[in-house]
């Protein structure tokens, strides 16, 4: 029996070790003893909802992607329910050997399908091989269930109902909100990134749970137009909330039909209005008091104790890993220290994208200080309000890139195969969103 095999089957090293340090170096031994032409291991990353390459050999500086193995396409699917290796011809399906064979074997931990091996050889190959999938799957499994979980102590965020740790510097904060039960509008005040928005939903969430949201950017500067918008949103929103932005830069003629749609009663839902709070020349005094009389102001980074931005940091890295399936990666203590000495000057968007681009990056579990650098790029998480198509295609972009990047290590020419693209289109696009 050859070194590498042995090293695979009777190592003294095991979980997270063997699969780092054993396996690369072994299963390529292994493919050369069973004179197979390529051959990968793909397993599931512990506590997140990725997949990786976790060893490889035969494909060279510019690797291969198997695209008929994508994640729950059909032969994915396949192959993962099935207890037998499943045979793919160069003749049928994209190989790196085009007129080679392909054999392909699920790997289980504890019942469960956590990954598969690849190998290709020029010509098919006998069943005699079977028996050496089951063994080292068999051991690849056990490997990998050895691999300590590393799981969040913090409880799954809930964005909807958590309360914002920036309520701490709100006065009266409760009795404001209660106010609007039967008042119905309210003004959210506060510089730019400061999460007027989002505070705005988090009150919405409070007092109509599971009822319309709507945000409104823009008004229709025809004012027959803007009537009739506001009868078609009002039934939209039906009991729910409307939440109008940047209602100072209106117009005289915009302001008045908003307060006679207002004191219609028309609309029994929740209005909100969201501005910065630089005043503005051209109001109309009633609609002035309107906006002004019950409002909340949210203080910028800049005025926020330390500890209360740490808390904030805290909640909003923890939904960002949630909604990118990394639920179980965390901040390092020097990463959390480090942002008590950072400006954030367009607060929530700046921490946002710091965190976001970290995130995406990460190949461990835990940011770092130096995750934490200052090439972080602009990434860009919308809201599901935010209707700009061309900013939302821009955003799920740099995602799907920056998520390549980290699962193909920088290699250009297997990212553009996983992602469906050339290479030259890879690399106008991440010269277009800033990524090169």
């Amino acid at each position: 029996m050859s070194p590498g095999i042995q090293a695979i089957l009777f190592s003294n090293i095991e979980g997270r070790k063997w699969i780092e340090n054993i396996l690369p170096s072994a299963w390529g031994e292994l493919c050369q003893v069973l004179e197979a032409r390529a051959g990968i291991v793909v397993l599931k990353s512990p506590d997140e909802d990725s997949y990786y390459e976790s060893a490889s050999f035969g494909y060279g500086e510019d690797g291969f992607f198997y695209s008929f193995l994508t994640r729950e396409g059909k032969y994915w699917d396949e192959v993962m329910n099935s207890d037998l290796p499943f045979n793919f011809s160069g003749k049928e399906f994209e190989l790196f050997g085009k007129s080679g064979h392909a054999k392909v074997f699920k790997i289980q931990s504890s019942g469960k399908s956590v990954g598969f091996l690849l190998m290709e050889w020029e010509e098919e190959i006998s069943e005699i091989i079977d028996t050496f999938f089951y063994l080292f799957s068999e051991k690849i499994g056990k490997e990998w269930g050895d691999i300590p979980s590393v799981r969040s102590t913090e409880p799954v965020l809930n964005s909807s109902h958590s309360q914002p740790a920036v309520l701490k510097l709100i006065p009266n904060w409760e009795e404001k909100i209660h106010a609007l039960e039967s008042k119905k509008i309210i003004t959210i005040l506060g510089p730019a990134g400061s999460g007027k928005k989002t505070f705005s939903k988090w009150i919405h969430s409070l007092l109509q749970p599971g009822s319309p949201f709507l945000v409104l950017g823009s008004l229709p500067e025809n004012l027959g137009k803007l009537e009739k918008s506001l009868s078609d949103w009002s039934k939209e929103a039906g009991r729910g909330s409307l939440v109008f932005l940047a209602p100072k830069s209106w117009t005289l003629g915009q302001q008045k039909i908003i307060l006679d749609w207002l004191d219609s009663g028309d609309f029994p839902g929740l209005v909100f209005f969201v501005d910065r709070n630089e005043s503005k020349e051209e109001l109309l005094p009633a609609f002035e008091r309107m906006i002004l009389k019950d409002k909340i102001v949210l203080p910028g980074f800049e005025f926020l104790p330390k500890e209360i931005l740490i808390e904030i940091a805290k909640l909003l890295f923890l939904e960002l890993a949630i909604s990118q399936n990394r639920n179980g990666i965390q901040l390092s203590g020097e990463a959390i220290e480090s942002l008590k000495l950072r400006d954030f000057p367009a607060n929530f968007s700046d921490l946002k994208n710091l965190f976001l681009s970290s995130i995406l990056r990460a190949k461990t579990r835990e940011i770092s200080l130096s995750d934490l650098g200052e090439e972080n790029v602009d990434v860009r998480i919308l809201d599901n309000e935010d209707l700009d198509l061309r900013r939302g295609i821009q955003a799920l972009e740099r995602q799907k890139i920056l998520l390549a990047t980290r699962i193909f290590s920088g290699n250009q020419i297997r990212m553009a195969k996983a992602l469906g693209i050339s290479r030259g289109s890879l690399q106008y696009k991440m010269k277009q969103l800033g990524l090169l």
